[in-house]
């Protein structure tokens, strides 16, 4: 049990911080506000948040000993568990908490809390949408965009009434959770990421699961039963409520023909044609927050107004534009093949799709195959992977391989006709040519603004 809480005597407790990014600073901040002593501890030598990290304790460009003289760390998302400060804190019997963990126990408002390798960023302000339509106090933080921690500061110095805090969190942010419990937990899905970072995809999918290891008695777990590992983890689970995008599903809210009903088959809750969010997976991401709206008592008449006003999250199969009766769709955001199939699927033929940058799960693309063959007629490949995407899947299709990204975009273009679409849906992190997958999405829109401006 977690030894610490809002009530604690803060200002004996001596805390470390590991990195000095976003989620780090942001513990930092709440820890000082609420009267711990800290000290921030950055590997970097010029981090992007100098002038913030140099307002505390701290440490830049090395990790010292200094580090363990404290009560408890908490460590940057981006720090894996095989780094030998997680080893060495182990061995000097220091808790290790993630940022997530820490803020929590600052509050206990509601959380409803969301993870899964595709679809998170979407079910998440989908959800926060929901939360607004039905006059909630919604606050949406975690992987998103604002961390955890500076909402429940918020929360604290605002002195905020019954808020709903809205989390997406990342397996990253769920390796050092010990007592967070959210009072709906959802779990879209699960597919092969990060293999980077974990071993294989047990480990993987061990990480994710850690959202449900704290649910108790009165909380919720949402879970998609469209996917094989968590069906089988949860379909004996007292506490689990399934969402499924088959139809003749007896979830709460179910699928028939083109439209969504709840279970009772009284009320119609929408129309398919209503919503701009178009796809199976978006689907799945709808009947994913309606169903955690509804565990959270958010009324039908929020859940489907939220929906039909909302708009596509940036970098997800985006629309950018048409020139020439070419269109052209930003799926940025899509780093591993399950979120590149979820795109391809979203489309029934004349696709352009352009793949690669750094595989991070040493990925066979030759997955790709059935959903391809009918739907993409020309792969163009680039970056770090490019060269082993063409040889996997060039006997199956017309591959061109063209290292640089925006030299791939124009060959793109130049061989596009009238009615095809080119869709970005890389398959693989950014890293080789980009800061991140915003980076990479922008920088393509950028280089459609520029055909426009030739044509």
């Amino acid at each position: 049990m977690i030894p610490f809480n809002i009530n604690t005597d803060w200002s004996k407790i001596n805390i470390s911080i590991i990195g000095g990014g976003i989620s780090g600073l942001s513990a930092a901040k709440l820890a000082k506000y609420v009267g711990a002593n800290v000290f921030i501890s950055e590997s970097q030598e010029e981090p992007l948040y100098v002038k913030e990290i140099k307002k505390y304790p701290n440490e830049i460009g090395c990790h010292s000993n200094k580090i363990y003289d404290s009560d408890f760390i908490i460590i940057s998302p981006g720090v894996p568990i095989t780094n030998p400060i997680v080893s060495a804190c182990r061995k000097k019997n220091i808790n290790i908490y993630s940022e997530i963990e820490f803020a929590s126990w600052f509050t206990s408002s509601m959380i409803i809390a969301l993870t899964g390798s595709n679809g998170k960023t979407t079910t998440a302000n989908l959800l926060h949408a929901m939360c607004l339509c039905d006059d909630k106090n919604s606050l949406l933080g975690g992987n998103v965009g604002i961390p955890f921690s500076d909402n429940v500061l918020l929360e604290l110095k605002m002195n905020i009434k019954s808020p709903i805090h809205v989390l997406e969190i990342s397996s990253f942010q769920l390796e050092h959770i010990e007592s967070f419990s959210p009072n709906v937990a959802g779990l879209l899905n699960i597919s092969l990421d990060h293999l980077d970072r974990y071993n294989n995809i047990e480990d993987y999918a061990n990480e994710k699961l850690k959202i449900a290891k704290n649910i108790k008695k009165k909380n919720s777990i949402i879970f998609n039963a469209d996917d094989e590992i968590l069906l089988n983890v949860f379909k004996n689970n007292q506490y689990a409520t399934s969402f499924s995008s088959k139809k003749h599903s007896k979830s709460y809210f179910r699928l028939d023909t083109d439209s969504i009903y709840s279970l009772n088959g009284t009320l119609k809750l929408l129309e398919l044609n209503e919503t701009k969010l178009k796809g199976r997976h978006n689907l799945q991401n709808i009947l994913a927050a309606a169903t955690m709206a509804h565990h959270s008592n958010i009324s039908d008449t929020s859940i489907r107004n939220a929906i039909i006003n909302f708009s596509p999250i940036p970098h997800r199969i985006e629309w950018v534009g048409e020139i020439k009766g070419i269109e052209f769709f930003n799926d940025s955001k899509a780093t591993n093949l399950a979120a590149t199939e979820a795109a391809i699927l979203s489309f029934k033929k004349n696709i352009i799709l352009i793949l690669g940058g750094r595989d991070k799960c040493n990925s066979d693309f030759s997955i790709l195959k059935s959903v391809i063959t009918k739907r993409v007629k020309f792969i163009i490949s680039y970056g770090e992977d490019g060269g082993k995407i063409m040889r996997q899947l060039s006997k199956s299709i017309n591959v061109k391989y063209i290292k640089k990204f925006k030299d791939a975009v124009l060959h793109a273009y130049k061989i596009a006709v009238n009615n095809d679409k080119i869709l970005l849906s890389p398959g693989c992190s950014s890293y080789d040519q980009f800061l991140n997958f915003e980076s990479r999405g922008h920088n393509f829109k950028n280089i459609i603004k520029e055909i426009e401006l030739d044509y």
